[in-house]
């Protein structure tokens, strides 16, 4: 039951609109394959530390896996949290691989959506420093992702919950619309 639960995560965690103008065709299907058998043991890890380096080697595998047009960090980490966020979502996976341990150390899935909407925080916090220029997924870079994790941890701690949620949150640019709403209000 957990390969055939993987299996399904990792088919549905990177859909046609999630990889738009991430590669060239094959690029869903290689980075599905990798996600559907990878092994979920491994990102196991007692520190937040040890986690990054699990992630980033998870990472780093994925970017060998795609197509050599489509081996860009910026979405290829994308694609992995993704990945791990619908797998702790998941009960019997979570449960299974213990991924509630790990929940805390999770980042959130980077895309113009959740830059948008951090930044929207950030300036309504008045959280200093300011939050970075949103380019693009694919431009990402572990440095500039850091950075993006790090506002989206302080917005996290401010709304009490783990920065992985966070996506929930902003996808589809509904909080954008709930902030807009607010401040006709204000």
């Amino acid at each position: 039951m957990l390969t055939l639960l993987q299996d399904r995560l990792g088919r549905t965690a990177i859909s046609p609109s999630t990889a738009r103008g991430m590669g060239p065709p094959g690029t869903i299907k290689a980075a599905r394959s990798f996600l559907q058998t990878y092994d979920l043991r491994s990102v196991k890890a007692n520190a937040p530390k040890t986690f990054r380096k699990k992630l980033d080697e998870m990472t780093d595998d994925l970017i060998a896996n795609l197509p050599a047009q489509a081996r860009h960090w910026g979405s290829a980490r994308k694609f992995v949290n993704i990945f791990l966020r619908n797998c702790a979502y998941n009960r019997f996976v979570c449960d299974a691989y213990g991924l509630g341990r790990i929940e805390a150390w999770m980042e959130v899935p980077l895309d113009s959506h959740v830059a948008a909407g951090l930044k929207l925080d950030a300036l309504a916090a008045k959280l200093d420093p300011t939050p970075p220029r949103w380019k693009t997924v694919i431009g990402l870079t572990p440095e500039l992702s850091d950075r993006w994790q790090t506002l989206a941890q302080a917005i996290a701690e401010r709304s009490r919950i783990h920065r992985v949620h966070l996506d929930v949150r902003y996808w589809n640019g509904a909080h954008m619309t709930l902030h807009a709403k607010h401040q006709e209000r204000s």
